[in-house]
């Protein structure tokens, strides 16, 4: 029986613009994303028929409504004689937090699944699948360092970024994307003022980055609702982070530092409870498959 495991990755965003709402009803955004060595688990293995989904770590749906269960139901429609799949998904990456796990999911699932499954999508079928799922599903087929653009399914690669450490300090608590862009859109600024104010600064990879270029237009909305995390950015910055920002609509937090030291500094300076410190690392677009799980399909015999 032919069985796969992966590691879905999670990503930061290196600064965010919004730059107006569409007439999809969605925003247009700029925003840079890069994965980083935070994952979830994932073991698919295939059956003669059905979708059977088991999630461990968090309390989330394993009904039709999550994203793993839409990916794979979304690669067998209109397909006959495709085969069913057992998916057991450990959850370490926080739900809610601004770093894209359950895109990473359902990114990893169709990839998987549809090499489990012998299925021969050309990428452009497979990055339509991925951008109907979710806006930063289309990132995760591929991972590193891009440009997204549109709602964030439009994909450009990027040089990768200068080598260093991240630490992420993640809250015990959620706060909804939908929420992050409706408080947003309510202030004065209107829901369309940024189609003019495009911030070139998300366009490329800088030498070194910096508060500005991983300046995020969420951030103020996302410390408006929880004062704290402000502090915890300046805390960031006085440690010596190089840069520190919200990831996507939070309310995450993470800071860069040149060195394994200066991280661990941040790290131990105090007691974050009930936040929780992650240090990890960014994962190149070179190195993503590998690290992702994608390279090897094992087949473990009949059963």
């Amino acid at each position: 029986m032919k069985r796969l495991t992966l590691r879905p990755h999670a990503k930061i965003n290196l600064g965010l613009r919004i730059l107006g709402l569409r007439n999809d009803g969605y925003h247009e955004i700029r925003t840079r994303f890069q994965t980083i060595d935070l994952t979830d688990e994932m073991e698919i293995e295939v059956t003669p028929e059905g979708l059977d989904l088991r999630v461990e770590g968090v309390r989330l749906a394993a009904d039709p409504t999550n994203l793993v269960m839409r990916a794979a139901e979304a690669l067998q429609e209109g397909r006959r004689g495709v085969p069913g799949a057992r998916i057991r998904l450990v959850k370490r990456i926080p739900l809610g937090g601004g770093l894209g796990g359950g895109s990473s999911d359902a990114a990893l699932a169709l990839l998987g699944l549809q090499r489990l499954w012998g299925l021969d999508l050309e990428s452009g079928e497979i990055r339509g699948i991925a951008a109907r799922l979710g806006a930063d599903v289309p990132f995760f087929l591929e991972g590193g360092t891009a440009l997204g653009e549109g709602r964030g399914d439009e994909i450009r690669p990027l040089p990768d970024i200068a080598p260093c450490r991240i630490c992420l300090l993640l809250a015990p608590y959620e706060f909804s994307t939908k929420e992050a862009y409706g408080r947003w859109d309510s202030e004065p600024h209107g829901p369309t003022s940024g189609t003019g104010n495009r911030w070139e600064a998300t366009v490329e990879t800088p030498p070194r980055e910096t508060t500005e270029t991983v300046r995020n237009d969420l951030q103020h909305v996302v410390c408006e609702a929880h004062p704290e995390l402000s502090q915890y950015l300046d805390m960031f910055l006085e440690a010596g982070a190089e840069a520190a920002s919200v990831s996507g609509s939070g309310p995450s937090l993470y800071g860069l530092f040149r060195s394994v030291e200066a991280s661990r500094r941040f790290r131990d300076a105090r007691d974050w409870h009930p936040f929780r410190v992650v240090e990890c690392c960014p994962v190149s677009r070179a190195d993503y498959p590998a690290k992702a799980g994608l390279s090897t399909v094992q087949d473990h015999g009949s059963s």
